[in-house]
């Protein structure tokens, strides 16, 4: 091995050796460095030059004394997530959001903006940025080092290309992430929103979960799939895998705009909940819903007062749409194993207890006891916006992995 050769080996092994520490300290939030040391199994030597180079660079800060099992008091680091981190946005068919949001997930405030029917794709981006920067120059005090994009539907890394999206015109080959980085200072890493969220629900469950497997699903106004294998995000070849809304649950059911044929979105979305409800109410059913209702931008809130008010043609259809979506859940169970299965978005908000009882009913009747006896189906627990979060956690993946080359 020659000198060249030596020095790269070097310096990606202390790349590796940065990201390793500062994801121990995000999972710990406070510990020492001895506690990192042995976390991580390398030599305490080692992990005080990383924790010093990273407080140079503001990443890392002491933060008092803790004390060991024998009584001895050691310096106590974190890092700085309140003074360091990145912007979480999100796009929706309807809107988009805006986060701040520390180094370690902690969410510090957020804004949702809705989208202007009639405005193009570079009218929209142009807005998001706006508020973007406006978010970090209102905020002086906080180094923001990166965005983190989550956009509906798949999205095409190679490329920057949004493969398509239904019910969202003219975004489909849109490049989102270059036209969003025009104007913005810090890089901007774009994902598809399911991996997104999916990213953020690991981040909350990483520690009790024993395989590292998770399936997080949007229930929205799409239907979106984020897996994440062994600890590792699932993206397939072209980085578009987990779009479970777009496969068959009736072969002879409706054309969808993928090109398919009786797709799961087309039934356990909350759009065809809508479209199933104004079909009812427009051959006469009644309910204390009106045509009007399901035409506003607050649509959901509409349906969400109805379930709770227990109208009747809003409880059948919403239970109706989660037995689609059990059955859409049933072959994806049976291909990844997953160790638990984790359901949220509009769906969930409007009806969560009673959804997450009929999909764990229908997934059992459905699939071979070993496998329910091994499985977990849970509603999202996350207080603050999956998708958002894990739009700012996919930033912060990619600073952990060269703290430096952001920083500096």
């Amino acid at each position: 091995m020659n000198i060249t050769e030596k020095s790269v080996n070097q310096e990606k092994q202390q790349r590796i050796n940065r990201a390793l520490v500062l994801q121990l300290l995000r999972q710990q939030k406070l510990a020492s460095r001895a506690d990192i040391a042995k976390l991580s199994g390398l030599q305490r030597a080692t992990i005080s030059n990383i924790v010093r180079e990273l407080m140079d660079l503001g990443l890392v800060v002491e933060s008092g004394f803790l004390c060991s099992e024998h009584g001895r008091r050691s310096i106590g680091i974190q890092i700085n997530g309140k003074r360091v981190g990145v912007i979480g946005v999100m796009v929706t068919r309807e809107c988009f959001g805006i986060s701040r949001i520390g180094l370690c997930g902690e969410l510090f405030e957020t804004e949702y903006f809705q989208l202007r029917k009639g405005d193009s794709v570079a009218e929209s981006l142009k807005r998001l940025k706006l508020e973007i920067n406006r978010m970090i120059l209102a905020h002086p005090e906080f180094r923001v080092l990166a965005v983190g994009f989550a956009v509906p539907g798949p999205y095409r890394m190679e490329g920057d290309e949004m493969i398509f999206i239904t019910n969202l015109k003219g975004w489909d080959g849109v490049p989102v992430r270059s036209l969003l980085q025009q104007g913005i200072t810090v890089p901007v890493f774009t994902e598809n929103d399911a991996n997104a969220g999916a990213m953020a629900q690991f981040w909350s469950h990483e520690t009790e979960l024993t395989k590292k497997d998770l399936i997080y699903i949007v229930a929205g106004q799409g239907i979106g799939c984020g897996m994440i294998s062994d600890g590792v995000m699932l993206k397939g070849a072209m980085g578009i895998a987990g779009e479970i809304g777009h496969t068959t649950i009736d072969c002879h059911g409706p054309r969808c705009a993928c090109g398919n044929y009786g797709c799961l979105e087309l039934y356990a979305s909350v759009l065809a909940l809508k479209d199933r409800i104004g079909a009812r109410l427009r051959a006469g059913e009644r309910s204390m819903l009106s045509l009007w209702d399901l035409a506003r931008p607050d649509a959901k809130a509409a349906i969400k007062e109805a379930w709770d008010k227990e109208d009747r043609l809003v409880c059948e259809e919403f239970e109706k749409t989660c037995e689609y979506l059990a059955i859409g859940l049933v072959s994806l169970i049976n291909q990844m194993d997953p160790e638990v299965v984790i359901l949220g978005d509009a769906l969930a908000e409007i009806g969560g207890v009673r959804m997450l009882e009929i999909v764990q009913r229908e997934v059992k009747a459905r699939i071979r006891p070993i496998i329910w006896e091994n499985l977990r189906i849970e509603l999202s627990t996350l207080s603050q916006n999956p998708i958002l979060l894990g739009a700012g956690a996919i930033a912060v993946q990619h600073i952990f992995e060269d703290p430096i080359a952001f920083v500096q």
